[in-house]
């Protein structure tokens, strides 16, 4: 199986999450969803009969950027845990994508430390949505450049070609 390009993710966000905050996600995935980023939410999106495995590192592999809901119940369960660390991986290891930790009341002490070193958002704070917004804006221009180059450097083989 073989990763998408950059220019190529089928998602701008996914997020990973305990099924006790589904209403948290629900919230997030449909508030960026109005603003015409396309998604998938975890226990929202599954495909009843696919392999969960499976479909978690494809998706992990076709998302620009992970949203991962850090509470109590997830930080205690361990398939949110094997999630977060597959997305860390991909993060590594995938230039062009970013994982964005989501803290629902708890404190950073209380996180793994193979996450701390990522700038977190906290779910109850009054700037959250905006921050949210705003850390995912900065995949659109991005995209957008990428995709932009491409003729300039098609042109100029075109214009090599002809001399």
């Amino acid at each position: 199986m073989t990763s998408p390009s950059p220019s190529r993710f089928t998602y701008d966000f996914s997020i990973w999450y305990c099924l006790h905050d589904d209403n948290i996600a629900s919230y997030i995935s449909m508030m960026l969803k109005k603003q015409g980023l396309q998604g998938y939410a975890e226990h929202q999106d599954q495909v009843a009969g696919t392999s969960i495995l499976m479909t978690a590192t494809e998706v992990i592999q076709a998302s620009r950027v992970a949203i991962v809901i850090l509470s109590a119940s997830s930080l205690d369960d361990p398939w949110c845990q094997r999630v977060v660390e597959w997305n860390l991986h991909h993060v590594m290891e995938r230039e062009g994508t970013k994982m964005i930790p989501v803290y629902v009341d708890v404190e950073k002490e209380q996180v793994p430390l193979v996450l701390r070193h990522l700038n977190e958002l906290e779910y109850r704070n009054k700037f959250f949505e905006r921050r949210l917004l705003e850390s995912l804006k900065s995949i659109r221009p991005a995209a957008g450049r990428a995709r932009a180059v491409r003729p300039s450097k098609a042109a100029s083989t075109k214009s090599r070609v002809s001399r």
